[in-house]
This record gives structure tokens, sequence and C-alpha cells, in this order.
């Protein structure tokens, strides 16, 4: 109880607002290119800036950065050659994409968020835990699985309109 004292509350309302934002994406809706793009591209900006700032002040920045790139790029490039997802199009004339309602948004943005808040804990209680080559390379390792995931999904999508 003593640690959800400490914790500021904004991220409670981040948590919110991940949560509002996941929901919404769980049912059909029609989106335009930008809104589609746009979220994820954020998404993907806040990992690489968690993994920046967990290492900026160590040896393991480099290796942290490298680890979060390649691991993004490799499941973005892997996942992202998949179908489209079943139900998904895009009209050409209003130019939106219609596309099916998921849970994996909510799940990956609630995934993303306890990583984020495990890492952050532990990195105030003990944070020499964190300060090891081991723990650089995996935490952004994970963090590039997160963000090659929302990616790839996006890269499906977009292979609507490059095919309408």
């Amino acid at each position: 109880m003593l640690i959800l004292q400490h914790i500021p509350s904004w991220v409670f309302v981040l948590l919110l607002g991940l949560i509002a934002l996941g929901l919404l994406q769980t049912r059909t809706r029609q989106v335009q290119m930008r809104s589609l793009v746009g979220s994820k591209i954020v998404l993907t900006f806040l990992t690489l800036v968690a993994v920046w700032q967990l290492w900026a002040d160590t040896p393991w920045l480099g290796l942290g950065l490298a680890s979060w790139t390649m691991v993004c790029l490799v499941v973005s490039w892997f996942m992202g050659h998949g179908p489209s997802p079943a139900g998904a199009h895009y009209n050409p004339k209003n130019q939106r994409f219609t596309v099916p309602g998921s849970w994996m948004p909510l799940t990956i943005f609630m995934t993303i968020f306890a990583c984020k808040f495990g890492v952050g804990t532990l990195n105030a209680l003990v944070p020499d835990t964190l300060n090891t080559l081991n723990a650089a390379i995996g935490i952004s390792a994970l963090y590039g699985l997160f963000s090659g995931l929302v990616n790839a999904r996006i890269l499906r999508l977009l292979k609507l309109k490059k095919n309408a």
C-alpha cells in the first residue's frame, strides 16, 4: 500500500486513458489513416522513450537502443507480412479504413503499462537491479516486442490501401 501512495496521480490518468483507448478498439470502427497510424506512432515513441529514460545515464544505452530497434524491426517485419484482420477493408472513396474490433490493442496497452510500471517500481526500490547488461538488453527487447506488435498490425492494415 505504501508504494501506491508514492505514485504520481498522472499515472492513474494515463492508465484510464489507455483503458479508454483500448476499449474503443474493441468495436468495429471507421478511421482515417492519420488516426490509425498516429496513435501507433505515439505508442512506439513512448516505448523508445522508456528505453532512453532507463539507460540514459548508464553504459547500456547503446545496447538498449540496439535491442529495442532490432526486436521492433524483426517483429514488425515478420508479423506485418501476415493477412489483414478478417473484416478489415479500405474505402478509397472516403479514404477510411474499416477496422474490426479486437481486444488485442487493449491487451498490448495494459501489458506495456504493467511492464513500465513494474520496471519503474523496481527502479525506485532496487535501482542496482536494472544496472546490468542483461536488464538493458532484456527490458529493451520487451519494449521492442510491444512496439513491433503494434506496428505489425498497422502494416497489415496498410496493405489494404495499397490493394484498393
